[in-house]
């Protein structure tokens, strides 16, 4: 009996040591899976369950602290899903971060006061804001995943590379935001959007770009494409205010011309708005293609768009402004360094009022005099605007005879002289030998059908040439001599063969493109 007691007390014990612990436990809870933290100025700021709310303090050289910091004092605050920033000044901590606040994962910045953050100088890695979500190549596009900033305060972000840093999506919802980047060996801007899309619906935002080898973008959105579908690469202006500018672009001591790359695709330039799309369907030959640039006005509203080199040579895009709808701004926008839109209400027109005759009221006799003679121009006179002089060929044509000494010139398609709206049709020989010494880019407008010989000869920085004209008929002989070898000649899609056969062997360069 004994034996048979010992036989069974052994087995039970065989059997509890083989049953989990669980089984003789209340069924747990699955613990929540912790927010992840968000670091500022080097600083991590965690929101969990027993401290749902992270709070810190920031001094004038922009240390973080969150000793002494509760909900009654604080620059930051953080609940897991909204960092607010309020009159805080944070300045990224040296060899640790490459940004002043940073996180990957989703959030919502809240702007109250005036706000500065900062990253470090001469760090490639450099950037103000980093927002990245793990494995944001599969984020919905058309919804603002990464970073999200709103308030009614300021933020000025500085940063090497870039002002902010998304990879996923952007929305900025209200709030004064500038963002500037310093410089950069390869790309720099204001704002850069890797696979994500630019939706800015409010507020007012300045982006500058930094000075690069490369490109250089007041905001930089670039996309990729596979399996017939797009992710990122748009930038959707619904509202606000809007100021985005290219910076300058530097000689690089690297060769950036092997053929396929990025930089023969999308050479070296200073954009207000950049945005990329690479698609590797044969995952062999990557393409690439801009994404599209837009304007969305919300009911009731109108939404005016400039573009030009600089502020002070933009002008109103065609079509400006718009009003309801979706309008693709893209090609109008996306080779200039200057960008500024504004939404608007417009003024409702008000009826004019209507007068009663009075017929006791003498009618006013018939006007018979003839209208005044329209002003016509005296051909081979010469006339000055905008720091360049224009020659009459007619009584309302013009050729451009000696450019503005300028880095940018943009050759209109009509000029306003002694009273006369005249077209300018042609580029007259050695017209830029004053400006050849700071010319880096040069549009040319519309109505030009011939450029004469040598006319850009000696332009050594002219790396830009955006031909706008579908009318160019003559080149002269060595047109383009001189011309910076990393030169890209621009010209309309429609004419893209005529012109290419055109422009051959007009003085350039065989390394100078013509796209």
């Amino acid at each position: 009996m004994k034996k048979r007691f010992t036989a069974i007390v052994l087995s039970l014990c065989l059997i509890l040591a083989l049953l989990p612990a669980t089984a003789f436990a209340q069924t747990a809870a699955p613990e929540e899976e912790a927010s992840p933290p968000i670091t500022v100025g080097g600083v991590d700021l965690e929101s969990t369950a027993a401290n749902p709310v992270a709070y810190a303090i920031t001094d004038e050289s922009g240390n973080v602290a969150t000793e002494g910091a509760n909900d009654t004092n604080y620059n930051v605050k953080w609940d897991g899903e909204t960092l607010t920033l309020r009159n805080a000044t944070v300045k990224v901590v040296e060899n640790e971060h490459s940004a002043a606040i940073e996180r990957s994962a989703p959030f919502t910045l809240k702007l109250e006061g005036r706000n500065t953050l900062t990253s470090l100088e001469n760090t490639h890695a450099g950037k103000g804001i980093s927002a990245t979500i793990e494995d944001y190549e599969t984020v919905d596009p058309t919804v603002p995943y990464a970073l999200t900033i709103c308030g009614d305060g300021s933020l000025d972000v500085t940063g090497y590379m870039a002002g902010i840093a998304t990879g996923g999506n952007l929305i900025i919802k209200s709030g004064t935001v500038t963002a500037k980047a310093t410089n950069s060996s390869n790309q720099c801007a204001g704002i850069l959007a890797e696979l994500g899309n630019i939706y800015i619906e409010g507020g007012k935002l300045t982006a500058i770009g930094g000075s690069s080898s490369t490109h250089s973008a007041g905001l930089f959105c670039m996309g990729y494409g596979y399996n017939g579908q797009t992710i990122g690469g748009a930038v959707r202006i619904t509202g606000g205010e809007v100021t985005a500018v290219g910076g300058e672009i530097t000689e690089s001591e690297e060769d950036s011309s092997d053929t396929g790359s990025t930089a023969e695709l999308f050479p070296p330039g200073s954009f207000g708005i950049f945005t990329m799309i690479t698609s590797d369907s044969d995952n062999v030959s990557p393409t690439f293609t801009n994404g599209a640039i837009s304007v969305s006005p919300m009911e009731g509203e109108a939404i005016e768009v400039q573009a030009g080199a600089d502020a002070d040579t933009a002008t109103a895009i065609p079509g400006s402004p718009f009003d309801n709808g979706n309008h693709d701004i893209t090609d109008a926008v996306s080779d200039e360094a200057y960008f500024h839109s504004k939404a608007f209400t417009p003024a409702l027109e008000e009826p004019e009022p209507v007068v009663p005759t009075d017929p006791k009221t003498p009618s006013s006799p018939a006007d018979t005099s003839q209208p005044a003679p329209e002003a016509a121009l005296q051909p081979g006179n010469t006339y000055s605007a905008g720091g360049s002089t224009y020659k009459a060929t007619s009584a309302n044509t013009v050729t451009l005879q000696s450019a503005a000494k300028k880095k940018t010139i943009k050759i209109p398609a009509t000029v306003t002289v002694n009273g006369v709206k005249a077209k300018v049709t042609a580029i007259d020989k050695n017209a830029f030998k004053k400006a050849k010494k700071k010319l880096t880019k040069v549009v040319i407008g519309a109505n030009v059908t011939t450029i004469d010989k040598k006319a850009f000869a000696g332009c050594k920085k002219l790396k830009k040439i955006t031909i706008k004209s579908k009318k160019l008929r003559s080149v002269g002989k060595k047109a383009f001599k001189g011309i910076s070898k990393n030169a890209v000649i621009k010209v309309p899609k429609a004419k893209k063969k005529a012109y290419t056969k055109l422009l051959k062997n007009k003085g350039q360069a065989r390394s100078v493109i013509i796209r």
